[in-house]
């Protein structure tokens, strides 16, 4: 089983979009989706009761506030699934296949700890991928292609077999956007498992000023949100134990 997440904030647009790309691509799954709603109008609510009332599957989540991405840490807690997987609501457009192939990669290599899918990119949009100087890349003999360097929060998976190692998604009050994914990878890193970018397999993340002028202050909060100084314990942690690595290493030269 899979759990599917979709955390939105009145961007109706979107998550519209999105809904219908996961529901059609992911078919013959079985699966529950978790469509966890922050504080949204009336008119999101709606359309997010018709789509209860059409798909059994759906579990719909209406709380009292916008908490932002605390609302993923929030999903996982009370998600099902084998396999976790979550979706920012601007994701609209998915790859054929896309979930079998994540769950083949983690198959494939088991010091796997957290994967998001590849994206689209153009002139109004990076997909908040890094460029590609920025990965070191691995193919395995299925044909799977691993990018191994900096990931995002934008369409990723956990199995439930990590979940249960590394623990829950940070959680930060007063905060709606901040680097949760940031930090599940450095968790990751201090298990020993990898990060990676599952090549090829692109969905379309539509963020940046040029696809979010319809939700403009909704994004520019984000954004500004995002900025704030963030002391990262477990990034911490790593700096630390990275010194003292080097610091053996110089010792045994």
């Amino acid at each position: 089983m899979v759990s599917i997440i979709v955390v939105s904030h009145n961007r109706l647009n979107f998550l519209s979009k999105c809904l219908k790309e996961v529901i059609s691509s992911t078919d013959k799954l079985n699966k529950e989706l978790i469509i966890w709603d922050n504080a949204s109008g009336s008119e999101t609510v709606n359309y997010i009761k018709q789509q209860v009332n059409k798909y059994s599957f759906i579990r719909p989540i209406y709380y009292k506030e916008n908490i932002g991405v605390n609302a993923k840490a929030k999903s996982f807690e009370i998600s099902k699934g084998d396999f976790i997987v979550c979706l920012d609501d601007d994701i609209i457009e998915l790859p054929d296949k896309w979930i079998t192939k994540m769950i083949n990669a983690f198959e494939t290599y088991d010091k796997l700890g957290y994967l998001a899918l590849d994206v689209i990119q153009n002139e109004y949009t990076t997909g908040a991928k890094f460029s590609e100087e920025s990965y070191t890349e691995k193919e395995f003999g299925n044909g799977t292609v691993l990018q191994f360097g900096p990931t995002g929060g934008w369409c990723f998976m956990i199995p439930r077999r990590i979940y249960d190692i590394v623990g829950p998604l940070r959680q930060m009050k007063n905060r709606i956007f901040f680097g949760e994914d940031e930090d599940y990878v450095i968790r990751c890193q201090l298990k020993g498992l990898e990060s990676a970018i599952l090549k090829g397999v692109k969905c379309f993340h539509a963020t940046g000023p040029y696809y979010n002028k319809e939700y403009k202050e909704i994004f520019e909060n984000k954004m500004s949100d995002f900025k704030l100084s963030d002391i990262d314990f477990h990034k911490f942690i790593l700096i630390i134990k990275n010194i003292l690595f080097k610091i053996k290493k110089r010792l045994i030269k």
